[in-house]
């Protein structure tokens, strides 16, 4: 689809709206701790990232090709889609991932940037077709939704030499990013600093004490993004937005610089003899192997020690790989307890 720059006013009438307060926008939650929820978005919380996002390091503008799978009814989706079309810029959609189309249509259309997430970034970094395609146009990919690791990041620049890669994070009911990489300083793994006009801290779970850098915790940030509430859901809104700072639900630090880094989700950290080991680090450990096309990791019960980490492995395409392979690999490369 492509945007013309046409004078809304002379083909609209325009109505009186409380920009603060009315709503413009329900979009699904995440749904990481159930079903999804509606998070309501006001105009006020579409415009103020809409200005942010008009920073130049972020989504170029002008006649140019962007591609993105990210479906329209999370933030990531619904945010780029307008964002894209304020900018004048062409945005390729696919309604699903399929690796040819996916592929097909970068090389078709010249797309120069695409909005990612971390499955899609391993394919680009792993999968034999992607070698079948001219892949040469591609010179940004914006990630989210997930952490990234540092080696599949490496390995799409060695593999299609796209020269910038950055991270960021949000959520729908921060009405899309938070945190932005914005220059090619940030250090590897970090998602970036906290964008204009938004506050952030990260608190203790257990006091709700504000931390210091380099300690771990919760994730709350305080804005004009921070959506209006959940629709049909006092609860879940008074036990998310405490104090009017969004509690995340996601565990991590920030560093002397203050970047910030993501480790996982509070309800997804394996609890092993007294210790918090996220999964996100051992399944980024895995697809640091070469056989393995994705990784999954969970906790297990366990009587002894509380929990168990217990690993999804998709090997990669007509190779060879035992389980006691990955148990090995895993003890060669992590920390013992």
């Amino acid at each position: 689809m492509k945007s013309k720059k046409i004078a809304s006013k002379d083909y609209f009438d325009t109505a009186p709206a409380n920009k603060k307060d009315d709503v413009a926008l329900i979009i699904c939650s995440s749904g990481t701790t159930g079903l999804p929820k509606g998070v309501q978005l006001t105009q006020y919380n579409i415009l103020f990232t809409l200005d942010s996002n008009l920073e130049p390091t972020s989504i170029p503008m002008g006649e140019i090709t962007l591609l993105t799978v990210i479906p329209w009814f999370h933030a990531f989706g619904c945010i780029t889609l307008i964002t894209t079309t304020v900018l004048g810029t062409t945005l390729v959609y696919l309604p699903k991932f399929e690796e040819n189309l996916f592929l097909g249509a970068i090389q078709k259309y010249r797309v120069l940037m695409a909005f990612m997430v971390p499955p899609l970034m391993v394919f680009l970094a792993k999968h034999p077709l992607v070698d079948k395609y001219d892949l040469s146009s591609l010179m940004v990919l914006l990630c989210g939704a997930a952490p990234l690791s540092k080696d599949t990041q490496d390995l799409i620049t060695e593999r299609i030499g796209v020269p910038i890669i950055r991270q960021g994070y949000g959520l729908s009911e921060s009405t899309l990013s938070l945190l932005v990489q914005n220059d090619e300083a940030c250090k590897p793994g970090s998602v970036g600093s906290i964008k204009l006009g938004i506050y952030g801290k990260v608190i203790d779970t257990e006091t709700g004490r504000a931390l210091g850098p380099n300690q771990r915790g919760e994730l709350c940030f305080k804005g004009d993004c921070i959506m209006k509430g959940y629709i049909g859901d006092t609860k879940s809104t008074q036990s998310m937005i405490i104090d009017g700072w969004l509690h995340t639900g996601d565990i991590g630090y920030f560093d002397d610089d203050f970047e910030f880094f993501i480790v996982d989700r509070i309800k997804e950290l394996i609890k092993y003899k007294g210790f918090q080991v996220p999964p996100a680090e051992i399944e980024a450990l895995l697809l640091t192997n070469k056989k393995i096309n994705d990784a999954a990791v969970i906790g297990k019960p366990d009587e002894e020690s509380g929990e168990l980490p217990l690993a999804f492995v998709v090997k990669q395409p007509n190779v060879e790989l035992s389980e006691e392979e990955v148990i090995k690999f895993v003890a060669e490369h992590a920390s013992p307890a």
